[in-house]
């Protein structure tokens, strides 16, 4: 039932949303509630299909998905009105994405969820966003014909696609699941597939950016883990050194990039690339009776934070043509609810205590180290302490420099509504980590 509701709300929405924004909105939103009351009440694709299972976990991510996409949906104005009919077929494609237990419907699904984040990033106004679009679309393509080249090798080898059932043994196998693993590595932004992402989340409309590198990227997460779960486990070895050499060059590389960055989204952008490579120590730790924990957490807090703080740069952007550090100078004495808004979820990204961003690291961290990856974990927690000079630096900014004009803003009603929501989800999972821990015991 939840799938049906947001497909047809997004056949809907467009019919309201060129004369009435409020409208499109609203029946928005009321989609995304209705869609979490019948998951929440056991009325998903589950129901009705057998390949898709809804497990407290996969709860808990649709949930949050929901949650969030609500939020981009309250936060849009103007020209990005098109997002919303794209988000709720976003959320509907992504509810069977993470719910699917079949590796046929992983591949189909993974591939309407890229044709959906094209869709979403050619929102273009001018060259600059054609530019990031063009390369969005170019690194997605690649991607999935390299997932497609994987899955047809793969699909010769095995007698079932169900994920409890499928065949993990022989060469063939390992050789179609490390080509499958190289195109969605493109789209997870792992180094060194990552040269698209970095251009393309500063140069799309923000609010796509949020999208794409918040929310597309958890899901897939996710999602990845369960459907390549088996593999990882009938391959130990093989899964440590992988994930361990590709989660540390990310991580290093990115943090050392996003240093040199004078434009707050590419810092943002190398951000992102470098939490990817955080994210990839549960993969490498799936041996770990925490590591389903670690992927959940980390998964669930990005969203949060990485969409929030996108969506504030779109208003300051739009507001005050914000681009570079030096326009954020005395920011917060001209977006003093911005600036603090953006301070906590930077804070979380960075890893500050009692924010989800610290949380889901610690989790994640502490799969690596259950299955005594201490090396990985080291070189993660200095990448952390990296991570934090750039973070400090935009807060420094902000708060300690003067700004050049006396100009001010305020936030729209949905905007501080939509971060309210965001910002409910950095603090509770930054305090309590009983709920995921409970709903991924292994």
């Amino acid at each position: 039932m939840s799938f049906i509701i947001l497909i047809a709300a997004g056949l809907i929405v467009p019919i309201f949303y060129r004369s009435n924004i409020v409208i499109a909105k609203l029946i928005a939103v009321i989609a995304f509630l209705l869609s979490a009351y019948f998951i929440y009440v056991g009325n998903s694709l589950n129901s009705i299909f057998p390949f898709f299972v809804v497990d407290k976990a996969t709860m808990i991510m649709e949930f949050v998905l929901l949650a969030t996409l609500a939020a981009v949906t309250l936060a849009l104005t103007g020209f990005e009105r098109p997002l919303i009919a794209q988000m709720l077929f976003l959320a509907g494609a992504s509810l069977a994405f993470v719910e699917t237990n079949n590796f046929f419907l992983y591949i189909v699904l993974f591939e309407v969820i890229a044709i959906i984040s094209y869709i979403l990033v050619a929102n273009i106004r001018n060259f600059y966003n054609a530019e990031g679009a063009i390369k969005a679309f170019i690194a997605g393509a690649v991607a999935s014909g390299v997932i497609l080249l994987g899955f047809a090798l793969y699909s010769f080898v095995t007698d079932s696609f169900i994920y409890s059932e499928m065949n993990v043994g022989g060469k063939y196998t390992l050789i179609a699941v490390a080509i499958m693993l190289a195109g969605i590595f493109y789209k997870l932004t792992v180094v060194p597939m990552h040269g698209w992402a970095a251009d393309a989340y500063s140069q799309v409309n923000h609010a796509a950016a949020a999208i794409l590198s918040g929310v597309i990227k958890s899901v897939v997460l996710f999602a990845t883990f369960k459907a390549f779960y088996k593999f990882f486990v009938e391959y130990p070895t093989a899964t440590i050194l992988i994930f361990s050499f590709f989660a540390i060059i990310t991580m290093t590389l990115a943090n050392f990039m996003a240093l040199w960055q004078k434009r707050i989204s590419k810092i943002l952008a190398y951000s992102s690339i470098a939490h990817s490579g955080y994210a990839l120590i549960p993969f490498a730790a799936a041996a770990s009776a925490y590591s389903y924990a670690g992927v959940l957490y980390y998964a669930v807090a990005y969203i949060f934070m990485q969409t929030s703080v996108f969506l504030i740069l779109n208003d300051l952007r739009r507001e005050l043509g914000v681009k570079y550090l030096e326009d954020i100078k005395g920011l917060y004495k001209k977006a003093p609810l911005h600036s603090l808004l953006f301070t906590i979820q930077i804070f979380s990204l960075a890893g500050i205590p009692l924010l989800a961003g610290f949380l889901s690291k610690a989790v994640a961290f502490y799969a690596g180290i259950d299955v005594g990856l201490w090396p990985i974990v080291l070189v993660a927690l200095l990448n952390s302490a990296l991570a934090v000079g750039y973070y400090v630096w935009i807060i420094k900014h902000i708060y300690f420099d003067e700004p050049k004009s006396s100009e001010t803003i305020s936030m729209s009603f949905g905007s501080l509504l939509g971060q309210l929501i965001l910002l409910a989800g950095t603090i509770y999972f930054g305090i309590i980590a009983t709920d995921i821990i409970s709903a991924t015991t292994m």
